[in-house]
């Protein structure tokens, strides 16, 4: 894997910056979720106190509360009037709940109350109801099916009210009076209606009558005998006296509720029974509109970042007139608690509180203070923190990654400049290179550069030294050899022995063999030295291979040569030597001509490659050691077989081959045919002008 990519995946580790900061806003969050569950218990705290101080509070509980065996009928209040004409169309609209009646029988009943003003509403519905309307002939309404309402006001006064009717429509409602006889009352207004399964039966009547309590009875005719009458009442035990309390919304418990009032945040005060009494404030507060108006995108990886708590759904008091939730019941039971709820898109926090009367903690409570808040407040502090973090955590990893990505791309282009120069070093032909780069940063890749430049200029020094030491040699072994020569010669006018004879004939062709190997040393330092006083001029090369072709057909008459010369009009001038070039062709048709064989081929060609005139020489012959490609043409080395004694070359004529091209500002190197039917020597020179 590249450099660059390898930084980019360790930039990678800098998202852990995002998710650290994620834990961080958990925490706060927690934290100030923490800070504002005990806010609002206080709140609900001291709202709950200063009901059980107020005697007028605690009437208002006691009176409201649930007598054991029965259940309070909840009023529900309405926004507008309700017309009594049998329908339910305005409480299906309204969405309200409706309350069982019970029925020992089985048959089953639903009422649902309002109130709007000075009136109270009562819709009731009975299921599965043989249907007997009033007759005439009969001595009583009670004989039939009718509805009897038992209502006592504020100031304890009872009356009965009963409701009956003949045909569907416009209902009778007569008051009971002593000795079960009745008169009608014309303040009330009912509608009693049939439907599939049983009746409908609506109505009005003033609200102040059921202040004190109310309960209701269906009571449904089976036969003409009385005694087997079904009973639908709001009452689960016939024997008790009291009269269930009709629970409508307290002035005195609202009034005293708005003292502790504030944005975000709605009080309810729930009876003994869990229906709501008052409420004040509205969960509304400035953060939810913010929080509304913020990008779905943020608030997606909010959620996502803090978890996606699946939250109960909140009861709907508004309709249902009752808390639902396990928090009030427990406050009920004197255990203040709490719970995070889901109301539609907002999250809230409910605090249940026990209301004690005269602040005895062993007592029961009289109901309880529930205080809902909108957290948005909160999701908005931590939403913002988030926002900030996820600004701040993002930017920081795109410069770091951006950063790195810069980095790794200038350090590598450092490395593969110093990769590529380390390539370029050395030719293919052995020499090295003068110009590598050291670079003068003080960093691991300058240091590299710079031992790359201590071993490139010791390697230049030892090949200096190799390619020198033939003409060393060759100096320092002449003046010993003569000696042994001339005391050979002398031997020549000694009388020797025959065994002495053959010694001395043995030592006189080592001496020759000797000579023969400095004079091939010699004549690479004297290329040398001919190089630093070569004359230049301009030579036409397809004229000097023309000559040159001639004369070595002369020379070597084991093998045939041929000339290929590829003329497209282009001028094959060039400057230089025409002596040096001679003795570079010389040497390179030398080792063909040994290694090619008999009645083998040597082709001699020239060519132009742009702005360079290409000679090449080919002889059919054995290929190229693959191992040598690299050190042909340094000195001291010969492909050629080392048993076989008469040859004693000592790889110098391709040494002398590369000091001439070098001069010529040129390059040589060889290679064998693709089918390995011979080899190839081509010799790359600059043409004239370039």
């Amino acid at each position: 894997m590249r450099l660059r990519k390898q930084l980019f995946f360790v930039s990678l580790i800098t998202l852990t910056l995002p998710w650290a900061g994620c834990q961080y806003v958990k925490e706060m969050e927690q934290t100030l979720r923490t800070g504002q569950s005990e806010a609002l218990t206080a709140t609900a705290m001291a709202a709950a106190a200063r009901l059980s101080s107020d005697p007028a509070a605690v009437m208002q509980l006691q009176q409201l509360g649930t007598p054991v065996g029965l259940t309070p009928l909840y009023a529900h209040p309405m926004a507008t009037a309700v017309v009594p004409d049998g329908y339910d169309d305005e409480w299906v609209t309204a969405g309200l709940a409706r309350q069982g009646l019970a029925a020992p029988s089985g048959e089953k009943a639903q009422i649902v109350a309002g109130s709007y003003q000075r009136s109270l509403y009562l819709f009731l519905r009975s299921y599965n109801t043989p249907k007997q309307y009033y007759s005439p002939s009969q001595r009583s309404p009670i004989e039939s099916d009718h509805l009897r309402i038992k209502l006592r006001n504020e100031l304890g006064q009872e009356q009965t009210l009963l409701v009956y009717t003949s045909v569907p429509g416009r209902a009778s409602v007569d008051r009971l009076i002593e000795n079960n006889r009745t008169v009608a009352e014309h303040k009330v207004i009912c509608h009693w209606l049939e439907w599939q399964d049983g009746y409908h039966i609506e109505l009005e009547l003033p609200l102040a009558w059921a202040k004190g309590g109310i309960e209701v009875y269906l009571t449904q005719a089976l036969a003409s005998d009385a005694s087997k009458q079904a009973i639908l009442s709001n009452r689960q035990n016939n024997q008790t006296a009291l009269i269930a309390p009709l629970i409508t919304p307290s002035e005195i418990l609202a009034n005293e509720l708005a003292i502790f009032s504030r944005t975000g945040v709605q009080l309810h005060v729930a009876s003994s029974g869990v229906k709501r009494l008052a409420s004040t404030g509205n969960l509304n507060a400035p953060a939810s509109k913010k929080l509304k108006e913020q990008h779905g995108l943020i608030s997606w990886l909010y959620t996502l970042a803090l978890g996606n708590d699946k939250l109960p759904e909140l009861d709907n008091v508004q309709t249902s007139g009752q808390f639902e939730t396990p928090e009030v019941s427990l406050a009920l039971q004197n255990t203040s608690a709490q719970g995070v709820y889901q109301k539609g898109a907002k999250r809230l926090l409910r605090v249940a509180v026990p209301i004690l009367a005269s602040g005895d903690k062993n007592a029961q409570p009289l109901g309880a203070v529930i205080a809902d808040q909108n957290v948005d407040s909160l999701a908005t502090m931590t939403n913002s923190a988030f926002n900030r973090l996820i600004m701040y955590s993002l930017g920081t990893v795109f410069i770091a990654a951006f950063a790195l990505i810069i980095y790794a791309s200038w350090i590598s282009m450092r490395i593969g400049r110093l990769s590529q120069a380390a390539v370029n070093a050395v030719s293919e032909t052995g020499k090295i290179s003068d110009d590598f780069p050291i670079l003068n940063s003080k960093d691991e890749v300058g240091d590299l550069s710079r031992s790359f430049g201590q071993l490139l200029a010791r390697l230049r020094e030892y090949t200096h030294y190799l390619r020198t030491l033939s003409s060393k040699l060759s100096h320092e072994l002449r003046t010993p050899l003569a000696i042994v020569r001339s005391s050979l010669d002398n031997l020549e006018h000694v009388k020797l022995s025959k065994e002495a004879k053959v010694y001395a004939e043995r030592a006189r062709e080592g001496t020759l063999r000797l000579s023969s190997i400095l004079n091939s040393m010699s004549a690479a330092s004297r290329v040398e030295q001919a190089i630093s006083g070569a004359d230049i001029e301009d030579i036409p090369a397809d004229e000097l291979l023309s000559s040159l072709k001639a004369a070595y057909e002369d020379v070597y008459k084991h093998v045939d040569f041929k000339l290929n010369i590829r003329n497209d009009g282009q001028d094959f001038t060039l400057r230089g030597s025409g002596e040096l070039l001679v003795q570079m062709l010389d040497k390179l048709v030398d080792n063909a001509a040994d290694f090619c064989p008999q009645q083998g081929l040597i082709e001699l060609g020239l060519y132009r490659n742009n702005n360079h005139i290409m000679i090449t020489v080919r002889n059919d012959g054995p290929p190229l050691p693959s191992h040598m490609h690299g050190q042909l043409f340094d000195s001291m080395v010969s492909v050629r077989d080392k048993t076989d004694e008469r040859q004693h070359h000592l790889g110098l004529g391709l040494y002398i081959v590369r000091l001439i091209v070098d001069f010529h500002r040129g390059e040589v190197q060889g290679y064998n045919i693709p089918d390995n039917s011979g080899v190839i020597f081509e010799i790359k020179l600059p043409v004239k002008g370039s």
